[in-house]
């Protein structure tokens, strides 16, 4: 069940802001991370990790490389939370983000959500 921007846990309500310690933007000194925007894990962290910061680690050392979107609809998370919990792991070296200005989409990747989307 969810209720706008905002996850839930068993029966209460985690409120966005609560995941991301207020913020809605990413911190000023990390790239500006887009959606598509695949990263990898760099290292395993020196501080240990909790909770949503923690799962996006494990999840991303399971799939190796994935996009922050991916990230987001796998773990369940809004998609402007996720963004910042990640940009955050890249900030603090625990995550590789790769430049998306060369990416490319192939016409197979395309075809592959279309179909998934019109199979909703």
């Amino acid at each position: 069940m969810r209720f706008g921007d905002d996850e839930v846990v068993g029966k209460d309500v985690v409120r966005s802001f609560v995941l991301t310690r207020g913020r809605t933007q990413p911190r000023e000194s990390v790239i500006d991370l887009k959606f598509e925007t695949r990263v990898e894990l760099r290292m395993k962290p020196n501080v240990p990790l909790q909770f949503e910061r923690l799962d996006i680690t494990r999840y991303v050392q399971s799939e190796r490389v994935i996009s922050v979107a991916e990230i987001s609809a796998a773990l369940g998370l809004p998609i402007l939370t996720t963004q910042v919990l990640v940009s955050d792991l890249v900030a603090d070296d625990v995550l590789h983000a790769h430049d998306t200005l060369d990416s490319e989409i192939d016409l197979s990747s395309l075809s592959d959500i279309r179909a998934a989307i019109m199979s909703l």
